[in-house]
């Protein structure tokens, strides 16, 4: 077992999960890089599947298994056209990965997710809320979308007012939801201050 902490938020989706058994097996929509937070259900008895955009954060992901003995099963694929059949997976999750949607992006990804979940699966998410320091900075080009540039490529952001993402889950029962406020320091290497948690049901 890897000794590491996780985010709080995981720990808390997986507690829903244990009261609402459906089956093991749980996508994580956005899950590369060199910390997969797929470990942490991998660890907990889970048939674990990732998809990322990003060929490089995929590799950083492969050396993470190869050094850990673990099979995460990450492919590359998109969010917003989820490369699995219908009803495949009991659950399905984004840690701070849709953050970099748009707006309309968001909402073609939440459809994909309710497509590939089974009926009483579980999702969790996470959104910018616009009391985010970042927000405060930088322009909107659209409402509550910031475009923000590293390097040569530039990146999109999109905030939401306290129940604006709502609008998302029609199809969906919402179990939970929380406004959580980072006051000192930055939210792990992201900056972020204050995300919007929801945890929601087909």
């Amino acid at each position: 077992m890897i000794e590491k902490f996780y985010p709080s938020s995981l720990y808390n989706f997986l507690r829903l999960i244990h009261s609402n058994p459906v089956n093991k097996r749980i996508l994580d929509c956005g899950a590369g890089g060199p910390d997969p937070k797929l470990a942490f259900f991998y660890e907990n008895g889970f048939e674990t599947y990732g998809i990322d955009i990003s060929e490089d954060q995929i590799r950083e992901t492969e050396d993470f298994c190869k050094e850990n003995n673990m099979k995460l099963n990450v492919i590359k694929g998109d969010m917003r056209n989820i490369p699995f059949e219908s009803k495949y997976f009991g659950y399905v999750y984004s840690y701070l990965s849709m953050v970099h949607l748009s707006k309309n992006g968001t909402a073609q990804a939440i459809n994909e997710i309710h497509r590939v979940l089974m009926k009483g699966g579980l999702c969790y998410l996470n959104f910018l809320s616009k009391d985010d320091n970042a927000f405060d900075i930088n322009e909107e080009t659209k409402s509550g979308e910031i475009i923000s540039k590293h390097g040569n490529e530039e990146y999109v952001h999109s905030y939401f007012d306290d129940d604006e993402p709502e609008e998302f889950f029609h199809n969906f029962e919402i179990l939970y939801k929380e406004k959580r406020h980072i006051l000192k320091g930055k939210y792990f290497n992201t900056g972020r201050t204050c995300i919007l948690d929801y945890i929601v049901k087909k």
